[in-house]
Formats: structure tokens, sequence, C-alpha cells
């Protein structure tokens, strides 16, 4: 596994430092997105209740509004950041070639011409493909939390459908 790591990067490329701030990009993307859910699922789901002196009553005539409205904007930054990380990391590859390592004749060079885009894309690809997936389990995370925490009273039906026309 290291040895595939280590050819996905540059030649002597420290990608210690490209895996900590990817990470951190990562967990700021998710952080934005699972905060901004929790905030208006729960702000939603507290607009069904009723408070009588120290009890809250479920109003059942009111209905929650569909999981599509819940996560409209929640899942913007994940495009915009795996474009930022695509575009600088592979960027970063391509300039190590030229500049620090001074490998970018050498590469060319080589019986496999794709060896140098190889180094230099494989890696900011999988981050995009790693992103894409971190959305899509976050996406099906919110919907549980959205179908287990709603009165069932107050649930209108067919979400999934909604979610799916949503996309199409």
């Amino acid at each position: 596994m290291n040895r595939l790591l280590q050819r996905s990067f540059p030649p002597g490329y420290d990608n210690k430092k490209e895996l900590i701030s990817t990470s951190i990009a990562f967990i700021f993307v998710i952080a934005i997105s699972v905060i901004g859910f929790i905030s208006s699922f729960s702000n939603e789901r507290r607009m069904l209740y009723i408070r009588l002196g120290n009890e809250l009553i479920l109003n059942e005539s009111k209905t929650m509004p569909d999981f599509v409205l819940l996560i409209a904007n929640r899942f913007r930054p994940f495009p915009t950041i795996a474009l930022m990380i695509f575009t600088f990391t592979a960027a970063n590859h391509y300039i190590h070639h030229k500049v620090e390592s001074n490998s970018l004749y050498l590469m060319k060079r080589l019986p496999t011409k794709l060896e140098l885009h190889k180094r230099c894309l494989v890696m900011p690809l999988m981050y995009t493909l790693m992103l894409s997936i971190i959305a899509f389990i976050l996406l099906l995370i919110f919907y549980t939390i959205y179908m287990k925490f709603t009165p069932s009273a107050c649930l209108a039906p067919n979400q999934w459908e909604k979610l799916w026309r949503g996309f199409t």
C-alpha cells in the first residue's frame, strides 16, 4: 500500500502535508454540512410542537418540510471544495515535477508517456472520489435522521421519491 501511495505522488514529494491539509478540508466541509442540517432539522422539528406551560404537545395538523428542502444547501460546498482540492493538488504536483525535483523532462522520456499525468492526477482524483462518497454517506445519514426523528403524524409521504426527483 505504501509503495502504491508513493507511486501516486511526484518523486521526493512530502505527501504528509498534503494529506493533512486535505483531511482538514474534508473535516471542514463535513462539519459545515452536519451543523447546517442538524440546525435546520431541529428548528423545523421544534415548530411541530406547541408549548403549554412546561409541556410540549405535538401539533398533528402541521407537516414537516420535505427532506429535499432541508438538505437544499447542505451539499453545496462539496463540489466547490472538491474542485479546489483537485486544482491545487494537481497544480502542486506538476509544479513539484518542474521546480522541486527537476524530473519533468525525465518523466516525459519514460516509455510510459502517461506516467507524469498519473503521478500528478491520481491523488487529486482519489480525493474527489472520496469526497463524493462522503457526501453520499452523509445524505444517507441525514435521511435516516429525518425519517427516524420526525413524528410519523407530521411526515409527508414519498420522501425518497421526492429526493430522487430533485436530482433528476
